[in-house]
């Protein structure tokens, strides 16, 4: 059987291969490596973006007008006003957007009602705005997600994390572990796949104190003995191994990476909660819930 890495690479490096089937197919082995960066940015790649936008999904159009005459006109529109409204946060799937980078042409998009009442007011007409931007522009960004999905197979064929049988062994997922890609897949500051931003720091320091440690401590000593107590086995106990080492990392730091955190923490419920058992679940569940709410700026209760 093909080991599940060089086959990524050679599919990722094959133009006929649709960018969607590699998506599918880097999702699983992001899953079996416990690679929690790159099974969110993939999701997203896959189901569309509900947040900020990686960097190469904003694309510029040109502003143009409807006219009932002439058809499509060119408009300027000077200032902030102007700059803000013509880059595009391309927020589509990319099952939805390949089909569109395969065609010849030009699409068009629609501002919201207040957007369009701000633009006809700045251009003096009353004719309805509209963006135009390319197929070609679409392609882009389509080729971009095949090419970052190359580099990490490769990166990962480099060090000898082939995945064999379609499986990875207990070295191969904690090789991986010590791999930081930081904003490899998402190049976008605040980004969920950005693992230590630069003006994120102090938010991680505060948050990484107090009660927040006592959970991360509380998550540590849950894992532990569900692992050492026989409560699970097989990939499941080597894949939360793996989990539990990471957070070991972090809680024994003087800097606690605090994304790092929040995203072993989310891919150790995904864990629990579809494969470990109920038992695991109740042990671990809720440090992970505290954790994640932390993490994400919520209140957390007495």
């Amino acid at each position: 059987m093909t080991a599940l890495v060089p086959e990524l690479v050679s599919m990722a490096s094959d133009p006929s291969v649709p960018v969607s089937d590699l998506l599918r197919r880097a999702l699983v082995a992001a899953h079996r490596l416990g690679v929690p960066e790159l099974v969110e940015w993939v999701s997203s790649e896959l189901n569309g973006y509900t947040g900020e936008v990686p960097g190469y999904r904003q694309i510029r159009g040109q502003l143009e007008a409807m006219h009932p005459d002439v058809g499509p006109m060119p408009v300027q529109v000077r200032g902030k006003l102007g700059d803000s409204i013509t880059l595009i946060d391309e927020r589509g799937s990319i099952p939805e957007l390949e089909p569109l980078s395969k065609e010849k042409g030009t699409l068009h998009r629609h501002f919201s009602s207040e957007q369009e009442m701000a633009i006809m007011g700045a251009m003096n007409v009353a004719i309805r705005p509209h963006l135009a931007f390319t197929t070609f522009q679409i392609r882009g960004i389509v080729e971009r997600v095949r090419s970052r999905i190359l580099e990490w197979a490769l990166d990962l064929e480099g060090r000898g994390i082939l995945g064999e049988g379609m499986t990875f062994t207990l070295q191969e997922k904690q090789a991986v572990q010590q791999i930081h890609y930081h904003n490899h897949f998402g190049d976008v500051s605040g980004s969920l796949l950005q693992i230590a931003s630069h003006g994120s720091s102090q938010s991680q320091t505060n948050t990484a104190a107090g009660v927040d440690i006592e959970s991360l401590r509380g998550l540590i000593d849950a894992l532990a003995q569900a692992i050492d107590g026989g409560q699970v086995s097989g990939e499941t106990s080597e894949e939360l191994r793996a989990e539990l080492g990471t957070l070991r990392a972090q809680a024994a730091s003087p800097k606690p990476k605090w994304e790092v955190i929040k995203a072993t923490a989310r891919s150790i419920k995904v864990i629990a909660e579809g494969a470990a058992g109920s038992l695991l679940a109740e042990l671990g569940k809720p440090h992970v819930q505290t954790l994640l709410a932390l993490a994400s700026g919520a209140a957390v209760g007495p």
